[in-house]
């Protein structure tokens, strides 16, 4: 048996910057035993614990042991029952909690060993320990040792007796196989606003002086709601231990390394050098380096040595070690289509169109879908999915890792685009960005450079208009047309919108929904053509709605401008739906031609017309007088004074504009080319 001093230097050669730490971890050991105040309500807590150890009975302990199962096969596995008849047979009772419903013979079986009792899954293993130990809660004091034990653990390699006689000379209130590592609070639900070391919950050994307690009891009982992960872990396994040390409980563990998550990383080292008498179920399936890839790890696997260790140096049987093995293999998991956003909700109609409704679309289909921001992402929420999707997102090397992972496992990368902003000879086009000083420029272009790299990587590419599709097939990969389509909410919105809205008949609303601060340049197009009509027709009024400088020229006519903020996407259909006449002029560039025919979407919602340039999407998604208006570049003026003059055509245009939406723009059930590559 390796001695401390064996341990702590095996520990320290593997992990060298430790040694840096040293010294700021002994300077808090010694400040959190130095401070009064901290210190004097523990010390007074742990005089008290001290004297309740002697009730405590560490030399043959009557113990009761509640065992959780959760089972997702079909039949109980055979490493479940081995694991709990070795702690059966060191047990004077076993309550055994049902946390999945079981074959009747599988129920049986477990009927060997003690009371088996049914629970419906909730709350995870938790919620289950809570269950068995209210059902036992008068029948403890009968007990020396509680044992809570989940079916998480393959084992024993090496004989219980020895480990439980090991941790008895310790004197302890409470221990446990491992320590988890302290950390940042992961899951927002722990208490304490950080994760502290702590006792893992997959095995814990309880003295009676500690579970005989008022508190003990109290702690169970007024634990509720661990009905995800995450609550489970920040609400019960990050707390227990700090919470019960606090009222001067001793705790400890079998093995003295909780570093790089060893059990899990480094299950045989810890076999081997820790005393550790078991693995856990997990550890198996990091068979491979790229295993740890996945997680975001550099690791080198101990699994092939594991295997061979516990084949030949064991007595665990190897037929339910290879069922543990063919089992890991062979059960498949759930996939997803994973949607990476690279926008992160900065321009909230691209993420809102790009992934929000995207994802919506493709559930429609009965696909799994989820999402998550550039800046957020981990390997492993790639690992399981069976397509990526990484929109407008800057080159990273964790995203080229992310792609060379995915294609080792035939997973197909698709880049989402939805601008020409992958390449400067487009950018350079934008007189806002003609604008811009050289500094300015060149962190801009930066930019468009890291879009088109990470996209270089990519197997295909996702855009939203046919003129962009057929620009993005110039660089020689696959490109799938999927449009920008209406959610359910915004759908919902706009016919709440158009039944609360009351038009002013003696007023004509024109309104100018700019966006961005790129479009100066498509509303001087018009700007002629606009004046003209506030000059002619005093009943017009112009709405000039979000980034938008307004030009000296059109001063004079004050008092029919109306000037708006930017507004959140839920709040603009009440606003569209006031005017009767929607721009959406564009100058004639490869750039523009590329852009999307929002504008029109969202007017036709709530039955309002557009009257836009003849160019891209609008060309494609307009039916001439009839969904809209189309208009060359010198003909503004006269389209827009016939529209003014006529609100009859207004109304007219605006209803069947709806109508076209509502038939062939839905996220719901819309059949496209992303939908059918997805499909294969």
């Amino acid at each position: 048996m390796p001695t401390n001093f064996e341990r702590i230097k095996y520990i320290l050669t593997k992990n060298p910057k430790l040694l840096a730490k040293l010294p700021s971890k002994i300077a808090r050991k010694v400040h959190k035993h130095v401070h009064p105040v901290a210190s004097l309500q523990l010390k007074i807590n742990k005089n008290k614990r001290k004297r309740t150890r002697q009730i405590n009975n560490y030399e043959n302990p009557k113990r009761v042991l509640i065992y959780v199962i959760y089972e997702n096969q079909a039949h109980l596995q055979a490493y479940k029952l081995f694991f709990l008849e070795a702690l059966a047979n060191l047990s004077d009772k076993v309550l055994i909690v049902l946390n999945s419903p079981l074959p009747d013979q599988d129920v049986e079986e477990l009927k060997k060993y003690g009371e088996v009792v049914a629970r419906k899954n909730t709350g995870y293993d938790t919620a289950a320990f809570r269950h068995g130990i209210l059902l036992l809660k008068e029948k403890l004091t009968s007990f020396d040792e509680l044992l809570l034990v989940n079916d998480t653990n393959v084992g024993p390699m090496t004989d219980l007796s020895v480990v439980f006689r090991k941790m008895s000379a310790k004197k302890l209130d409470f221990w446990g196989i491992s320590y988890g590592e302290k950390q940042v609070d992961f899951t927002g639900f722990n208490p304490y606003g950080t994760i502290p070391e702590h006792l893992q919950s997959y095995f814990l050994v309880i003295e009676k002086n500690m579970f005989q307690t008022p508190e003990f009891i109290q702690y169970w009982e007024g634990l509720s709601d661990t009905d995800s992960r995450n609550k489970a872990i920040g609400k019960h396994e990050t707390v227990f231990t700090r919470y019960f040390s606090d009222l001067g409980f001793v705790h400890g563990a079998v093995s003295g390394n909780n570093e790089d998550s060893a059990m899990y990383i480094h299950p045989l080292t810890m076999l081997k050098n820790f005393d550790v008498p078991l693995v856990k179920y997990t550890a198996f399936s990091n068979d491979t380096d790229d295993k740890f890839a996945w997680q975001g790890l550099k690791r080198k696997t101990e699994v092939p040595e594991l295997i061979d260790y516990i084949q030949h140096e064991t007595d665990f049987p190897t037929e339910v070690l290879e069922e543990v093995i063919n089992t890991i293999k062979t059960t498949p998991h759930p996939e997803h289509i994973l949607i990476i956003d690279g926008v992160e909700n900065q321009i909230p109609q691209c993420t809102r169109y790009r992934v929000i409704n995207k994802a919506e679309q493709l559930r429609s289909f009965g696909y799994t879908v989820w999402t998550v921001n550039a800046s957020d992402f981990q390997m492993g929420y790639a690992e399981y999915a069976s397509q990526i999707i990484i929109y407008r997102t800057p080159y990273s090397e964790q995203f080229e890792q992310l792609i060379k992972l995915a294609h080792q496992d035939h997973k197909p990368v698709f880049y989402d685009i939805d601008d020409l902003v992958y390449d400067t000879i487009y950018t350079d086009q934008l007189d806002y960005v003609k604008t811009l000083n050289a500094e300015e420029k060149a962190a801009y272009d930066s930019g468009v450079k890291s879009y088109g790299k990470l996209m270089a990587l990519c197997d295909a590419f996702i855009t939203s208009t046919t003129d962009l599709k057929n620009e993005l097939l110039k660089l020689g990969k696959p490109v799938y047309l999927n449009r920008n389509l209406a959610s359910k909410e915004l759908i919902s919105i706009s016919e709440q919108v158009i039944k609360a809205t009351k038009k002013d008949d003696l007023k004509v609303k024109i309104g100018y929904f700019s966006g961005s601060i790129t479009h100066n340049e498509n509303f001087n197009l018009i700007m002629p053509a606009i004046l003209q009509i506030l000059k002619e027709f005093p009943q017009t009024e112009l709405h000039l709605v979000g980034h938008l400088t307004i030009p000296d020229e059109m001063k004079s006519y004050q008092k029919q401008l109306v000037s708006h903020d930017f507004l959140d996407w839920t709040a603009l259909p009440a606003l569209v739906a006031e005017m009767d006449i929607n721009l959406a002029p564009l100058v004639d560039t490869v750039f523009n031609r590329a852009k999307s025919e929002i504008k029109w979407l969202e007017a036709a919602l709530v039955g309002v017309p557009t009257i836009a340039s003849d160019l891209g999407s609008f060309s494609e998604a307009i039916k001439q007088e009839q969904t809209g208006i189309l208009v060359a570049d010198e003909l503004w003026y006269e389209k827009l004074k016939v529209l003014v003059s006529d609100k009859t055509q207004l109304k007219d245009l605006g209803s069947q504009a709806k109508s076209q939406v509502i038939m062939e723009y839905q996220t719901m059930h819309h059949k496209d080319e992303l939908v059918e590559v997805i499909h294969g």
